[in-house]
């Protein structure tokens, strides 16, 4: 997965950089292939902000938080929300998939001939 990391208003320290990737690699454990993440730090008067924009294939998830105390907590509120957007994509899915093996499948025939005599 490409992560991109950009700062508006803000330098982005190395220790910053290295929390939020280390964080970000969790969310391939939702089995989605991930195609990228963008996030995007910046501060306002004194509200951290934290945008992240996932890519995954056929659709596009975003997560925003606004903190005030620092970006780690505005990164963690984002980043839940992500996982939420995430797990909710995923049971559309196994739905999807569920509901089109039951439409394939014959209905099942009783015999009349329950078998006791």
């Amino acid at each position: 997965m490409r992560i991109i990391i950009t700062g508006r208003h803000v330098v982005i320290s190395p220790l910053l950089k290295e929390m939020c990737e280390s964080k970000v690699e969790k969310l391939e454990k939702y089995g989605h292939k991930l195609n990228s993440l963008h996030a995007i730090f910046g501060k306002e008067k004194h509200l951290y902000t934290v945008e992240l924009t996932l890519s995954i294939p056929g659709m596009t998830l975003v997560g925003h938080a606004k903190d005030s105390t620092d970006f780690l907590t505005a990164m963690e509120q984002a980043l839940n929300k992500l996982k939420r957007q995430l797990r909710r994509h995923e049971s559309k899915l196994v739905e999807k998939r569920r509901r089109s093996v039951r439409e394939k499948q014959p209905p099942l025939l009783e015999d009349e001939s329950d078998g006791t005599s």
